[in-house]
């Protein structure tokens, strides 16, 4: 019923083929772009979020995009986030000058304004799927995931990342800069705010404790924040499960990872092949 009311039933295809690297923007993936930039430039690369706003977007010419958070197009968020998800997208529509295709949300349709911001950047193809939580019957959720009718609950962006690179075709993805190891990094302070320190590969050493806000509005609980991790994870395995139905292969070349769902694999091998 949710994916009936809330999903498009005619969503949009887009094809590829062969292998392609998914860049999360976790700590590590400082070093993988200090060791292999040269040689990443000559594969199909993903990214995500903030990476259009640092200084390896326009060398490495990543070849998609992917975003999911509603902050990014909501106009009533008091998510202190909100500018900087802004100029990302600015970045991206300034920068590219090459072919890339930018997965959305269709939720982001309530803000043709937004949409139209990108359009104007006539290099940058919008690609638009879905972001119902599918959960359930294995059988059906898998259906419903294949068919790009809805997704695990995508409370972090590489889940979505993953999801619309399989269903694109790859048959190898790989993960580069997915540590997510917020675990470590909880904590409450005096006045009982439940905090978490991101870090990410731009603000590793100068990234802070801060609250989660729940689409963008309302600070999260530490109940919900632990929540939202337990849903991130679980999300990994049904993506598996997915990636194996479709004879995918999905490795997880991030040292020091804390997803625990897809075969390791190092970083070199993946270049090398």
């Amino acid at each position: 019923m949710k994916v009936i009311l809330r999903s498009n039933l005619r969503p949009q295809k887009h094809i590829s083929e062969g292998s392609c690297i998914i860049l999360g923007n976790g700590p590590s993936l400082k070093k993988v772009l200090s060791d292999y930039a040269e040689v990443l430039e000559n594969h199909t690369l993903v990214c995500v979020n903030k990476f259009p706003d640092t200084e390896h977007y326009v060398r490495l010419k990543p070849r998609y995009y992917v975003i999911c958070s509603e902050e990014f197009w909501a106009t009533d968020t008091i998510d202190p986030h909100h500018q900087g998800r802004l100029n990302m997208i600015k970045a991206a529509v300034e920068r590219t000058t090459w072919p890339l295709f930018f997965y959305i949300p269709e939720s982001s349709k309530s803000n043709p304004v937004f949409l139209q911001e990108i359009r104007e950047n006539t290099n940058i193809t919008i690609v638009f799927y879905n972001t119902t939580p599918v959960e359930g019957l294995p059988g059906v959720s898998n259906w419903l995931l294949r068919n790009r009718l809805g997704s695990p609950r995508p409370h972090n962006v590489l889940i979505p990342s993953i999801l619309n690179m399989i269903n694109s075709g790859f048959e190898t993805i790989a993960l580069v800069g997915a540590d997510h190891s917020w675990i470590p990094m909880i904590s409450v302070d005096e006045n009982n705010n439940a905090l978490v320190n991101q870090q990410h590969f731009y603000d590793a050493e100068s990234s802070k404790s801060q609250r989660m806000y729940r689409s963008g509005k309302k600070p999260r609980k530490l109940y919900e924040i632990l929540e939202k991790f337990m849903f991130s994870f679980r999300a990994y395995f049904d993506l598996k499960d997915l990636a194996e139905s479709k004879g995918v292969n999905i490795y997880n070349c991030t040292e020091g990872s804390f997803i625990d769902a897809f075969d390791r694999k190092p970083i070199s091998e993946v270049l090398e092949s």
